[in-house]
């Protein structure tokens, strides 16, 4: 097979990972022809990251002007030539040397081109990072477990012909459930791989609420989809407050215990109880705020 992998990068040091890949993908025999491509999104901090393009068949590329999430994917399937990509986020650790090869494994299967394959991702079993134990602690008692059922774009291989046509959203600018409304919008099939990759990238926890807020504030146009409602339990829970006429009682609630929630969920030891009450309240404050301006 021939394959692309696509790195987006954004201030962070791919230096080693992309060695690691680059020998995977070397010693692979199913692997006729293969490239490395890592775009940064206007990285303020390159670290070594040059050095890559010392090896074969890896190129690097620092764009002038940051695009976001979504539209730096698309850069990167535009930019490749071969048959199969697979998008890999930066901020990841290999766990087994055989992870190039159980991608190529699922392209064997029966119906392969019509699917999107996409692997775990873990997180370490120990933080020794007080500052960044609700990242820590939702993405791996919440969020490992919740993508056996729902698409996540931190490692996928996909067939260029379909990505071609499946882009991710590029009114999408920050982060958050770009990846989720990709998997909604497509008519591909979604497959999960027993092919872990280890999150090295956590967040503070004041960085994780802030990306929180930009996440949700991505859903707020999507709040009346009923088709994206069904997919996304945060939506669905949402939309049952909105039909019970609770909106009003629970943003009163919400704006009176935020402060003791926030300054929980900044401390050692955040509540993820709390977290997703948190998530909720914003979303249907945000919404407010939106439904305000109209």
């Amino acid at each position: 097979m021939t394959l692309s992998i696509l790195i987006p990068c954004y201030n962070w040091d791919v230096l080693e990972f992309v060695r690691k890949i680059h020998k995977l993908c070397v010693d692979e025999k199913k692997i006729t022809q293969f490239e490395i491509i890592c775009f940064e999104d206007a990285s303020s901090i390159l670290y070594s990251n040059h050095l890559i393009k010392k090896l074969k068949n890896v190129k690097h590329l620092n764009l002038s002007k940051n695009i976001g999430r979504s539209a730096i994917r698309n850069k990167l399937g535009e930019s490749s030539k071969y048959n199969w990509l697979l998008f890999i986020d930066c901020d990841s650790k290999i766990v087994n040397n055989n992870f190039i090869q159980e991608y190529i494994n699922s392209t064997e299967k029966k119906g392969s081109l019509e699917t999107v394959f996409y692997g775990p991702t873990i997180y370490e079993k120990k933080n020794n990072d007080i500052t960044k134990t609700l990242h820590h602690k939702y993405g791996s008692q919440i969020e490992t477990r919740r993508k056996l059922k729902i698409f996540s774009s931190h490692h996928f291989l996909i067939h260029k012909s379909k990505f071609d046509n499946n882009k991710f959203d590029e009114t999408i600018k920050t982060y958050g459930y770009e990846d989720t409304l990709f998997s909604i919008s497509s008519n591909l099939k979604f497959e999960y791989l027993h092919n872990p990759l280890i999150h090295i990238g956590l967040k503070t926890n004041a960085t994780f609420l802030e990306d929180t807020q930009k996440a949700i504030y991505n859903l707020i146009n999507y709040t009346n989809q009923i088709k994206t409602i069904k997919h996304i339990k945060l939506l669905k829970w949402g939309a049952i407050i909105e039909k019970l006429k609770l909106s009003k009682i629970i943003l009163i609630l919400f704006k009176t215990m935020e402060p003791k929630i926030v300054k929980n969920l900044k401390s050692s030891s955040p509540k993820i109880i709390l977290f997703q009450l948190y998530k909720l309240g914003l979303l249907i404050r945000l919404k407010s705020e939106k439904l305000k301006e109209i």
